[in-house]
C-alpha cells in the first residue's frame, strides 16, 4: 500500500513534464524528383517526440503564376480551408498565398492538415494527421 500512494503524484508529474515540453521532430528520410510542368521537389519525412508522423515538401514551378495555379489546385481538393491568408516573410513582406486546410486520404482512410504556401515560385507544404504537430513544426520554422 506504501507504493501505491505515490504513483498518481509520479503519473501527474509524468502528463505535466509531457504537456508543456515542446513538440521535437526528428528526420526519417528524404527524397527528392521532378514536378510535372515544373522543377524540382524535396520532401522530408519527420517523428516528433510524440511519435506523430509528419512531412514538409517544396515544390519549384517556372513562374510565381504556375506556383499560385497549383496552390489554388490543391486548396480546391481540401475537405475544409481553416484559414487562408497572404504569406508574410520574416521582414513582414507579403511573399505569397498561404492557407491552412483538412484533406482526406483515401490510402489513409482518415483527414489529415496541412499548411500551403507559395514563395514566389515555390510551393511548400507541412502536413501530418496532427494539426497541432503542423502547426508547431511550421512555428518551429520561422
Amino acid at each position: 500500500m506504501k507504493y501505491v500512494r505515490p504513483f498518481p503524484i509520479a503519473l501527474v508529474t509524468f502528463v505535466l513534464g509531457v504537456a508543456i515540453s515542446p513538440i521535437h521532430f526528428y528526420v526519417e528520410g528524404m527524397g527528392c524528383g521532378k514536378v510535372i510542368d515544373g522543377g524540382g521537389f524535396g520532401i522530408t519525412s519527420y517523428s516528433s517526440s510524440y511519435f506523430v508522423k509528419l512531412w514538409s515538401a517544396s515544390e519549384g514551378y517556372a513562374s510565381p503564376e504556375k506556383a499560385d495555379a497549383v496552390f489554388n489546385q490543391r486548396l480546391s481538393q481540401a475537405v475544409t480551408v481553416i484559414e487562408a491568408g497572404p504569406k508574410i516573410n520574416k521582414k513582414g513582406a507579403v511573399v505569397g498565398h498561404r492557407a491552412m486546410a483538412i484533406f482526406y486520404s483515401p490510402q489513409l482512410s482518415k483527414n489529415y492538415t496541412e499548411i500551403i504556401w507559395t514563395d514566389g515560385r515555390f510551393l511548400h507544404y507541412i502536413g501530418s494527421t496532427s494539426t497541432l504537430h503542423v502547426k508547431e513544426f511550421e512555428k518551429q520554422q520561422r
